[in-house]
């Protein structure tokens, strides 16, 4: 077992910076691309289900239906293709390497599609479900890591697990497949590189993994646990720093409210890295035991792995292959940032917080520095209200009046823009403030585009008002329907938004619990005050595909309250309060509480 490692990793060594770099590239481009179809195909599968939300209620109805199989059986059909290309690639570049040839990153990747060419070609269907098998057990871990971010699917696997029958059933599930994955580890040399069906294949798999089996498991295994073991040693070392960082530049209870938020993203960037690590580290020994166990079933000599020194670099082709992978990377990245996702939206968020029209208790509220601190606060959301001026401009505004915050007795409406600009609304609320206008929709839709998501609330002001096709025009405009949602008290403005598109999600405002409102066509999400939600209304409204929002949440047991129930969303004065109860482990108080918990 020795000298296989130690030709593990010569052979990992001989080719390095390509084999870096090709799985680099190869992720960067494949990676945001298959989320960005992810997030077409669930948009489109939910519509289809007649969901407008993915909640734990709901899950189980929402995989039977038969847009969800589809969608299912389409995106697992694109996913088996991407890492059987990616097997077909990690085999020619190993391949090379058994013959000592440093192939280039062009060169490994046409390899790769060669090879997948003909395993299509051949039909060879099964395959594809083995490589997912086998990508599936060798990343077992870091899929149940990604899997404890996804919140409905993180809930049934917590339920799951808490009965001894679950339990059972995802470990017999487990070693079932593992039965079928090993004898099969050298399936994709045989089907790939010798050109066998998978039934001859497989066999001939078998036959090569003969008297090795103890080996075989021992060195992947060691392999698997030793990186495991580094990431987590990474992990707690990312962690410190930032915590260090944090309580040197923030107030503890900030950095509190911010650091299991950094502690998820670097998790997510660490997972990424490993399983790069563990795509190359697995198929480098693989290469390895297929050498030399086919030499040894052949009777012939040990394959020679001791590799001359010497160096090559493909400079150029490699700066045009990073160019082009950065752009389309970049493409796909800006896309799920900037128009945002229903995946990292709503499902990869435990509960979202929204900074009740802005961060209203630090700054004036609907105002211009009301909504850069709720960025700075990390809010997922920014609420805010909109009326219309007396010329037509969408501006925001709360009150019937404008005597609270600017200390005149007349309404938003009476004023044209130019008139309502020279009114002060910063004043009241602080000296530091004095000077604060109020903004349009338009230039806080352009500041929030990209930063943070937006809940507009359409003022009632009338059953003719042309306020809800304004709202739903811009919207249009800056190309923000994943980011922004419409809320009113009043549901024939919500109606004429979907009228007008759709797409865009909308929010029933209620103050009283009572009646089938959840089940409305024109409703996607109820947004209603925190003192009436219940658990049985959060049940029933996930069970419909409706989230809730719950308002205006203020103090720290009203917010546990809100999590124990597990509702949607939280619109409060104070996000960074929020987020800290939201996201804090058990009761920690202090940030030390909190690296003590995630570190032990």
């Amino acid at each position: 077992m020795r000298t296989l490692t130690k030709e593990t990793c010569q052979i990992l060594k001989f080719n390095q910076k390509n084999a870096l770099l090709f799985e680099v590239l190869y992720r960067l481009l494949t990676g945001p691309l298959y989320l960005f179809l992810l997030n077409k195909g669930l948009k489109w599968s939910l519509k289809m289900a007649g969901y407008s939300y993915l909640t734990a209620g709901n899950i189980g109805y929402f995989l039977l239906k038969p847009g969800t199989i589809v969608m299912i059986l389409v995106i697992g059909i694109i996913g088996i293709l991407f890492l059987a290309l990616e097997t077909g690639c990690l085999l020619t570049l190993f391949q090379g390497a058994a013959y000592f040839r440093k192939l280039s990153v062009g060169e490994i990747f046409l390899g790769g599609l060669s090879k997948l060419s003909d395993e299509i070609k051949k039909k060879n269907w099964r395959l594809g479900l083995l490589i997912l098998a086998d990508y599936g057990i060798s990343n077992l871990y870091l899929i149940y890591r990604v899997l404890t971010h996804v919140k409905p699917l993180n809930f049934v696997m917590s339920e799951l697990m808490k009965q001894n029958a679950g339990r059972l059933a995802v470990c017999a599930a487990v070693v079932l497949v593992i039965l079928a994955v090993v004898p099969g580890l050298y399936t994709f040399y045989t089907c790939m590189i010798e050109q066998k069906s998978f039934r001859d294949g497989y066999r001939r798999s078998r036959r090569l993994l003969k008297g090795h089996l103890t080996n075989t498991v021992f060195l992947l295994g060691g392999y698997y646990t030793g990186l495991i073991v580094l990431l987590h040693v990474i992990y707690i070392f990312c962690i410190l720093v930032a915590a260090v960082g944090m309580s040197l530049f923030t107030d503890n209870r900030l950095a509190l409210a911010i650091l299991p938020a950094v502690g998820d993203r670097i998790e997510l960037v660490l997972i990424f890295l490993a399983s790069m690590a563990l795509a190359l580290g697995n198929f480098a020994a693989l290469s390895v035991q297929y050498y030399q166990y086919s030499n040894r079933l052949s009777r012939e000599p040990r394959w020679d792995f001791s590799y001359p020194s010497r160096k090559s670099f493909r400079g150029r082709i490699l700066g045009a292959g990073v160019a082009v992978a950065a752009a389309l990377s970049l493409f796909f990245l800006f896309n799920l940032v900037r128009n945002g996702s229903a995946i990292t939206d709503d499902i990869l968020t435990e509960i979202q917080i929204t900074a009740h029209r802005g961060s209203s208790k630090s700054a004036p509220e609907n105002t211009m520095a009301a909504m850069e601190l709720a960025v700075e606060n990390l809010a997922d959301y920014v609420e805010i209200d909109v009326q219309e001026t007396a010329d037509g401009v969408v501006v925001l505004g709360h009150d019937s009046t404008l005597k609270r915050v600017a200390g005149v007795n007349r309404t938003i409406g009476s004023y044209t823009l130019e008139d309502l600009l020279d009114l002060d609304v910063g004043k009241w609320f602080s000296k530091e403030f004095e000077g604060e206008r109020i903004p349009t929709l338009a230039d806080v839709m352009e500041f929030c585009k990209g930063r943070v998501k937006m809940n507009i609330e359409i003022k009632n002001l009338g059953k003719d008002s042309p306020l809800p096709d304004k709202v739903v025009e811009l919207i249009s405009d800056f190309q923000m329907k994943e980011q922004c949602v419409v809320t009113s008290t009043r549901l024939s403005y919500l109606s004429r938004v979907k009228e007008l598109d759709p797409d865009i999600r909308t929010g029933y405002i209620i103050s009283a619990a009572y009646g089938d409102y959840y089940s409305d066509d024109d409703v996607d999400f109820i947004s209603i005050r925190s003192s009436f939600v219940s658990g049985k209304l959060v049940e029933a409204a996930h069970e419909k595909g409706k989230a809730i929002h719950a308002w205006t949440v203020n103090n720290k047991s009203e917010m546990e309250r809100m999590k124990m129930l597990g509702v949607d969303n939280i619109i409060t004065d104070y996000p960074v309060l929020a987020r800290e109860i939201v996201y804090r482990e058990r009761a920690t108080e202090t940030l030390f509480e909190y690296l003590r918990l995630v570190l032990k």
